[in-house]
């Protein structure tokens, strides 16, 4: 009974004398800052337990987070600092970051400091791309992008390049301290023979420290020519010929005529070609020649619409 209280009152003892980890604060705010400006935080951690508090891993959640300790043991009612370095290169918008700090205080064997930011930079786009996609041939497209002050200050543009883009024009206009630029598309001033691609624009602007951003344009137009439907998907028994129907029309109208066809399988052919019309109906035929299996094809049809001199359309096939 008396060795029973004796390890009772040890053990009672050892729990008394324990470390506490306790910080001034846990989060930090450093609120707006610019990309090119890092920023430290320090957090203060004292020891309000009776025993040896002992520090033995600082763990920062990523790379952009450096971190510095004082102290690695802090005796009872003793202190340190643990200082995190935050570097916002290459960042935007709201960003948290966290740092785990491992102590042997029973209680609290981990935990958690967080600190956050908005990264904001001098001038800040809406977008960085912009899509013109199925783009009408015969008349202008538009899009805007906002350009917003940062800083604070009015955002001016000085010019804006496409090199060889003729069929890209642009406008911009101020609102407030922002700038709205306004891109046009003209299909008519696509060379003929392109139906899609990406050109790659250069904003300038007055800034002495952003004085320029590229912009990224994707486009593609619209066919002068649609096809229904889009694929042709032929499933049966192989060792016979096979036939679907394809439609074809002209979007303003205009009479046309399939001149040729390429089909990327030996023996696939197209019934109907003699026709001349704003809208023809076409047979296109999958040869008994084809084995059991799975097909991906592409038939490419060329055309006299000096708009569109070409047009696929994807053929899958699945033979038992």
């Amino acid at each position: 009974m008396f060795r029973r209280l004796l390890l009772a009152c040890a053990a009672a003892t050892l729990m008394a004398q324990a470390p506490v980890i306790t910080f001034d604060k846990t989060h930090h705010d450093f609120g707006r800052i610019t990309p090119d400006k890092k920023v430290a935080a320090k957090y203060r951690v004292t020891n309000t337990g009776n025993a040896y508090l002992n520090i033995t891993q600082v763990r920062p959640s990523c790379g952009c987070t450096y971190t510095m300790l004082g102290k690695w043991s802090i005796a009872p009612g003793e202190a340190t600092e643990i200082e995190a370095m935050f570097d916002p290169k290459g960042l935007k918008g709201g960003v948290r970051k966290s740092i785990e700090v491992v102590c042997n205080d029973p209680k609290t064997p981990t935990l958690s400091l967080t600190l956050e930011a908005e990264v904001v930079q001098e001038i800040m786009p809406s977008v960085e791309s912009v899509y013109f996609h199925q783009a009408p041939k015969s008349t202008t497209t538009r899009s805007q992008i906002r350009y917003a002050s940062g800083n604070g200050e009015p955002v001016q543009i000085v010019e804006v390049k496409a090199p060889g883009a003729p069929f890209l024009t642009f406008a911009f206009r101020p609102e407030g301290k922002d700038i709205v630029l306004e891109v046009a598309f003209d299909g008519r001033k696509v060379p003929a023979g392109h139906y899609r691609g990406v050109e790659q624009a250069t904003v300038r602007f007055t800034n002495p420290r952003m004085n320029q951003l590229p912009l990224n344009i994707q486009w593609d137009l619209k066919p002068s020519i649609q096809a229904s439907p889009v694929e042709l998907v032929f499933q049966d028994t192989a060792g016979k010929e096979l036939r679907q129907k394809l439609s074809l029309k002209q979007a303003d109208g205009r009479p046309f005529r399939v001149t040729g066809t390429r089909p990327s399988f030996q023996g696939m052919r197209v019934e109907g070609l003699e026709q001349k019309a704003s809208t023809m109906d076409l047979t296109v035929v999958f040869p008994a020649s084809a084995k059991a299996g799975r097909y991906s094809e592409i038939l490419a049809l060329t055309t006299d619409d000096p708009d569109q001199p070409e047009l696929t359309i994807r053929v899958v096939a699945l033979l038992k």
